[in-house]
């Protein structure tokens, strides 16, 4: 463009020149010489025209912008001649190079400023590349993620997509259902088109970064061909997300050129930065006319391994790839550009290439998994063990070619990965309570009823549904329990806009929990306040797959509603996990054994036949409905035969919606106090602690939340026997997925003996030996209630139970070793091994360690009559050990001691000579024997490492060599027969029915547990349980005996006593309490409605509700574009739709965020319709006038005046009291409150000021209420006056002041109530007003200072007594008399402004 000569990008001059450098007229005119721009000659040091950052984004746009006649009038900004008479051509021309040139300023920028986040390896990319890959982006998105919010990129996708483009699906399992077929091109094209300037916009607005990762994705293959494979869209989002520079750095090195599924490029240098750029370049592209070589051919060589990575991720495009290569696990590209990101490893050797040692694998998964990716694990098989290879002094052995296999995709909701845990020891032991367990893939089905969520766990294979949820519900359950990867969506089948690409998705996706956040990165998360040990509230990675509304179940005879959402979303879960499975090549050996296993947790096990998982094999655990008619799934289902909910009344209370469990603590908001926390005591385990959490989020059925009250009102109150153990482990889905798998380890059998031992003592808690359990009164029947809904089993007694647990128990018993357990077992009869399974042990001969490495991996777990081959170690280790002693410590005579020791007396040598090889598993000698005879010297030979690699400074013997190797091989066996055992032991509780006794066992323990630590709490808290009822025609929602904040010791606090009958409009002072005893108030309801205990006495009731509500203090939401007061019309929205006559809300300070006049006239309304729905509860408000407006008589009837108390203190001082009282306030003494908290004085006193000109003009304010009175018939004259003032305030002496007369010095510092006659000739003329002060003479003077009428006002004055907050209270209702009387008052704004005195309304 500049006739071969570099110009500086940033010099102003030669810019210019670039661009403007060319005289377009009547295609007559010679073009300036540009090559001058970079003379010093005086002709081109001036500018043609401007080159701001401002005006190349105009100039760049042209290309798409050309034929729109306003934006073409901006882009030349300078010359009128270029302006009137460009040509199109010169128009691109100008456009490509202002779009160089930004570019440049911006990379030269970064690389400059030395940062590596905003540099990038693309560089200099022609603009018709960057156009190209910008359109794939745009396009591209819509597919991959319609959530994305990073920096400027995502805010011109969200602009993309507010014109259209719904997707099917939002990401997908393979690279097929995320690459662009024709159809799809042709169905958006007007669309993309129509974009066309945005994308141009937002090519100029990216960064080098974010382009740089944009180039990954241009032109992206849709082939079959694995050696075609380019990166999958699924990568776009978490590569821009990036946040350190290591992990910005490698993407450099990444790829498309080298059609690697994960961008890998072994060839990449570590030190250029435009290495990549330049091979993109070099290489065309496949499919395009220009292109003439072969795919293959521009795939740089590569080892056996690499091909088998690109060979696997093409399968599982969007799942990180972690490949078992010796002691550690491998990832390479993107993936292993992840692993450094968020698992803190390094890159080898500066690639792109990461790993983790073999014994990290699980934290590693747990911290992938934690933010929402799936990683597909690979292992390989074990190479033959040397001992069994030919290996002599002679010979030599190799190593065969490796084979690996997929082992297990694990996601968030499998997190365990199920390979090699059968021996783990007990301290490594994945069953820990402090693991938290797997994540539900969740689906919402959207009908005209509501939302049906359906939450199911792959782990316990259980399935949880609710009916009926408005869009604030599922929200609350999405951000409080963040859901799998992906998050299955069904529209509405009255959706016609469905496919269609019409209309936009997010808007039918309300329910998003990352909506509702801040928009930090994609990986928004919040912490976890309560200790529960759990992942929750991490929304991690996540997309939305939307499945066609054809895809439901449809209605049959005897499938109820429930049913059908279940199977819907289950089978879904599966073709999901199923994708992994059938695209994976099964190994020879796999294949030969049909011993693939296809299920869930997509864990291959060996010589074991598993039939494909479906949908009946998921239970449902529980149900919640606010109606038993409820459709779920757009259809009403009269022939169902489900009888779950026939027990459910009316009024079972519906899931809390994220605005009133963030208001109570049970999120993760840092700014609230906890509930949960306040619950429990701080030993209790976090399962209880996630129990009573979701107990919470999701209320229970009535006559559930009665036997939780009768469990924990027997536990507090009426129980004098001795519970069982509360330390059994409570077991999680891990321990169940551990089972199935076959990968339970002697530890984990440990644990569940120990659970159901508990849970047998628990059966019998309420009866005795013969059995006699059935006791209405005790503890047993309301906890099995709980149970059953907790589990979804029926009908199962106590007694049948407890045969279950025995008969598992007996089954885990007679097979593991229960040396190691704490536990004493008191529900079977069972022997501990006679024979001591100890390490072998001989002496110094063998140093212990060897003895130790070999067998502690297996010793202890087994019972020996389980074994049939490990009793041979013991001899295979005396035989070593004899040989050893022989040939290398010179031992002619071997003995034993009494204890089986071998004796070592007249050994050769008298240190050990032994060296221990432990990398090898080998024992040897550093050299020949001195002592040895010469004609024995050949015997000893170099032994060979693990790979056949002969050890040159290490000697053995044939004698040593063959014991080592039977010993080695002995205790390979004993491992693999103990493996074999605990396996088939899992298989075997699988296959006699047992897990549902193991899981029974588990939840009856913590719901045991749960009840138990809550009781315990409660007493020391003082806390009781509150009677609930259904209420029937009673007006009142509850009565509360001193409730009290749950976050605060009561002793600590002030407690209030009422009977909530009907909606209280509560005024109150700031920082009085008001907001603290709605929240408290809240909270005791919704704990005494699911039969928990709360803050509050004995003697509190309160009546079943339907639906709770809290609404707080409004904040901003920006992601939603959303100020506060919209957010808080949205909330109340969502109030007056899910809220009636059995409801009970809490509103907070409505209608502030807007203008006094709308957000008095909205509260007044909002409060009217409230109180006409019967909705129980309390509102308050600072915006006073609402207490003026004139309600319906409905609606009258039904509020409850009160306010929040203050006093005075001895000093003048006003205290707030936090006390409720009947009455209004009309003081929010918000400078004493500003003044309290640090605000300067001189704001205070000039606010102060400025609130007497409020005062003046905030009379008219209620001039409509004034003139509603008929004044024809009152005398107001001050002798009335003076009667007034002399009745309210009962006692002392009026004083009269005529004017110019000065007050008596004997009321100087003494409070007073005056009032004011001010001018007019006549009574109707005059004025009055009333004040109250503790210096009248001033106060006089100030008045008649104001010249005209005020110099010869005439006044009245009373002392009072008790002081300023009485003569304030006196001054009020003064006013207030005054005005209905008839007086024409200059302002009434204090009678609105009433103090806390007796019985005087604020």
């Amino acid at each position: 463009m500049n006739g071969g000569t570099p110009i500086n990008p940033r010099s102003p001059r030669q810019v210019s020149h670039l661009l403007y450098g060319t005289i377009v007229g009547d295609g007559s005119n010679e073009s300036v010489d540009t090559t001058t721009s970079n003379s010093n000659s005086n002709t081109n040091a001036i500018n043609l025209g401007p080159t701001d950052k401002a005006t190349l984004r105009r100039i760049a746009m042209v290309s798409s912008t050309y034929n729109n006649e306003e934006s073409g009038a901006n882009i030349i900004v300078h010359a009128d001649s270029i302006d009137n008479g460009s040509t199109e051509k010169e128009r691109e021309r100008q456009s490509h190079a202002a779009a160089l040139v930004l570019q440049c300023r911006e990379l030269l920028s970064s690389l400059n400023d030395n940062d590596d986040d905003t540099s990038g390896s693309t560089a200099l990319a022609s603009t018709s590349s960057e156009l190209d890959s910008l359109e794939y982006m745009e396009a591209g998105m819509e597919r991959i993620g319609d959530t994305m919010s990073i920096s400027s990129v995502s805010k011109s996708i969200d602009a993309m997509q507010a014109n259209g483009g719904n997707s099917d699906e939002v990401g997908s399992t393979s690279s097929s259902s995320t690459a662009f077929n024709d159809d799809w091109d042709v169905e958006h094209k007007e669309e993309i088109e129509s974009n066309a300037t945005r994308q141009s916009a937002l090519q100029s607005t990216m960064s080098p970064y974010e382009r740089m990762v944009m180039d990954l994705f241009h032109n992206n293959i849709d082939s079959d061909d694995v050696s075609t494979k380019t990166i999958d869209p699924y990568w776009i989002e978490p590569l821009l997300s990036l946040t350190k520079s290591t992990s910005r750095s490698l993407v450099r090195q990444l790829s498309r050129s080298t059609f690697c599924p994960m961008g890998y490029d072994p060839s990449a240098s570590t030190l250029s930065l435009f290495s990549s750029a330049t091979k993109q370049q070099q290489i065309p592209d496949v499919g395009s006319s220009s292109s003439t070589a072969s795919p293959t051919a521009t795939l740089p060589s590569s080892t056996s391994l690499l091909s088998y990575v690109r060979t696997n991720k093409a399968s599982h495009t969007d799942a990180i790839l972690l490949i078992r290569v010796g002691d550690f696990y491998e990832s390479y590209g993107i993936d292993a550009i992840m692993l450094v990101e968020h698992c803190g490893l390094n890159p080898m050797g500066g690639k792109a290439r990461a790993g983790c040692p073999i014994m990290n694998v699980q934290a590693t998964l747990d911290l992938l998994t934690k933010k929402g990716f799936r990683v597909a694990v690979y292992e390989e098989e074990q190479q033959q063990p040397l001992h069994k290879r030919k290996n002599n002094g002679n010979g030599g052995g190799g190593s065969k070619l490796k084979t690996r296999y997929l082992a297990q995709v694990v996601s968030s909701a499998n997190p365990t990965y199920m390979h090699g845990l059968v021996l783990n020891s007990e301290d490594g032991d994945v069953s820990s309570s402090a693991s938290s367990p797997g994540r539900s893939y969740v689906g919402v089905i959207e009908t005209n009823a509501g939302y049906t969520l359906v939450e199911v766990s792959a782990e316990e294979r259980t399935v949880m549904v609710s009916e009926r949820l408005t869009s604030e519900a599922v929200a609350c359950r999405l951000v409080a329990y963040p859901p799998a990867d992906p998050l299955f969506y069904v529209p509405p089948y009255s959706n016609e806009s469905f496919g269609s690409g019409k209309s936009r998705r997010l808007d039918r996706l309300p329910f998003l929990p990352w909506r509702h956040q801040q928009p930090t990165n994609f990986l928004a998360s919040y912490g976890s306040q309560d200790g529960d040990g759990g992942d929750y509230g991490t929304v991690g990675k996540m997309r939305v797959k939307t499945l066609p509304p054809s895809l439901v179940v449809s209605p049959k005879p005897g499938l109820s509603d429930v049913e059908r959402a279940k199977q819907t979303i289950v089978s879904a879960f599966l073709r999901l996990e199923d994708g992994y499975h059938r695209s994976e090549k099964l190994s020879v050996k796999e294949e030969a054994n049909d011993d693939y296993l296809t299920s869930s947790s997509s864990v291959s096990v060996k010589n074991r036949n598993r039939r494909a998982v479906t949908h009946e094999d998921f239970a449902i655990v529980s149900t919640s409905s606010s109606s038993s008619s409820s459709s779920v799934c757009g259809h009403v289902d009269t022939d169902s035969s489900e009888t779950t909910h026939s027990s459910i009344a009316v009024a079972t209370t519906r899931p809390l919606h994220l605005e009133t469990a963030t208001q109570l603590g049970l999120m993760f908001d840092p700014a609230l106090p906890s509930l949960i926390s306040s619950l429990l005591p701080e030993s209790a385990p976090s399962p209880s602690r996630r129990f009573l959490r979701r107990w919470l989020l999701i209320p229970p059925p009535p006559d559930v939340a009665d036997a939780m009250s009768q469990l924990v009102r027997i536990l507090k109150d009426e129980n004098d026997k001795a519970l069982p153990s509360l330390s059994a482990p409570p077991l999680t889905g891990k321990v169940i997925s551990l089972i199935r798998a076959g990968q339970a380890s002697a530890a984990v059998h440990c644990e569940i003996l120990s659970s159901l031992d508990a849970a047998c003592e628990i059966c019998w808690l309420d009866g005795d030996i013969d059995g006699s359990t059935d006791n209405d009164s005790g503890i047993v029947m309301p906890l099995l209630k709980i149970l059953h809904h907790d589990t979804g089993t029926k009908g199962s007694n106590a007694t049948t139970m407890r045969k279950s647990f025995i008969d598992a128990m007996t089954m885990i018993a007679s097979v593991v070793s229960t040396q190691s357990m704490d536990r004493v077992l008191k529900n079977i009869e069972y022997e501990d091994d006679v024979e001591s399974d100890c390490i072998s042990h001989i002496g110094a001969v063998v140093p212990p360690a060897f003895f130790e490495r070999n067998e502690a991996v297996w010793r202890g777990r087994v019972k020996a009559c389980a074994l049939r081959h490990a009793h041979i170690v013991p001899t295979k280790a005396k035989r070593l050990a004899e040989a050893i002693a022989v040939d290398f410590w010179g031992v002619e005579t071997i003995t034993y001691d009494d204890d089986g020791v071998l004796q070592l007396s007249g050994a050769m040598e008298s240190k050990s000579p032994v060296v221990q090889d432990i990398f090898n598993n080998l024992l040897a000698i550093k050299s020949v024997p001195s002592w040895i005879e010469r004609a024995k010297v050949d015997h000893y030979f170099h032994p060979r490492d693990r790979n056949g690699k002969v050890l040159r400074t290490r000697y053995t013997t044939e004698r040593v060599q063959e014991a080592l190797s039977d010993y080695v091989e002995a205790c390979s066996n004993a491992r693999e027969e103990v493996e074999s055992v605990l396996t088939q032991l899992s298989w075997d509780l699988v296959d006699g029915g047992h897990l549902s006794a193991i899981f029974l066992s588990s939840h009856l323990n913590l719901i045991l547990a749960t009840a138990a630590h809550h009781a315990a709490s409660s007493n020391a808290k003082g806390w009781s349980v509150a009677k609930i009822h259904d209420g029937g025609d009673e007006t009142s929602a509850g009565y509360f005996n001193c409730v009290w904040p749950y976050w605060m010791d009561r002793s600590e606090s002030v407690s209030n006593t009422f009977d909530l009958n009907g909606l209280f409009l509560l005024t109150a002072p700031n920082m009085s309490g008001k907001s603290t005893l709605m929240r408290s108030t809240a909270a005791a309801a919704l704990l005494t409605g699911c039969g928990l205990c709360a803050p509050v006495l004995p003697g509190s009731s309160v009546r079943r509700f339907d639906s709770l509500f809290v609404r707080g203090a409004s904040a901003d939401v920006p992601t939603e574009d959303k100020s506060a007061f919209g957010a808080e019309m949205g909330d109340v929205a969502s109030l007056l739709r899910s809220c009636g006559s059995r409801s009970l809300v809490f509103v907070d300070e409505i209608g502030r965020g807007t203008s006094p006049k709308d957000g008095t006239s909205l509260a007044g309304a909002i409060l009217e319709q409230m109180s006409e729905s019967l909705m129980s509860g309390m509102f308050a408000t600072h915006l006073h006038g609402i207490l003026e407006l004139p309600y319906s008589a409905a609606a009258e009837s039904r509020l409850r005046k009160k306010r929040m108390a203050i006093a005075e203190d001895s000093q003048g001082q006003i205290n707030w009291t936090y006390t409720l009282e009947d009455g209004v306030c009309t003081n929010s003494l918000a400078l004493l409150t500003a003044s309290k908290f640090g605000l300067p004085e001189s704001i205070i006193k000039r606010a102060s000021e400025l609130s007497k000109f409020w005062d003046s003009n905030s009379s008219e304010q209620m001039e409509s209420v004034v003139n509603m009175i008929d004044r024809s018939t009152v005398m107001n004259d001050i002798q009335y006056a003076t009667t007034i003032l002399e009745e309210t305030v009962g006692k002392g002496r009026i004083i009269q002041i005529p004017p110019s007369y000065m007050s008596p010095p004997s009321l100087e510092g003494k409070s007073c109530v005056y009032i004011l006659q001010i001018g007019g000739s006549n009574t109707s003329s005059m004025r009055y007003y009333v004040g109250e002060t503790d210096s009248l003479a001033r106060r006089l003077s100030d008045h008649r200072s104001k010249g005209k009428d005020w110099s010869a006002l005439k006044a009245i004055a009373i002392e009072i007594d008790e002081g300023k907050s009485k003569a304030r209270s006196i001054e009020s209702l003064v006013i207030q008399k005054l005005a209905k009387s008839g007086f024409n008052m200059i302002s009434i704004a204090d009678g609105r402004s009433i103090r806390s005195w007796n019985d005087a309304p604020y």
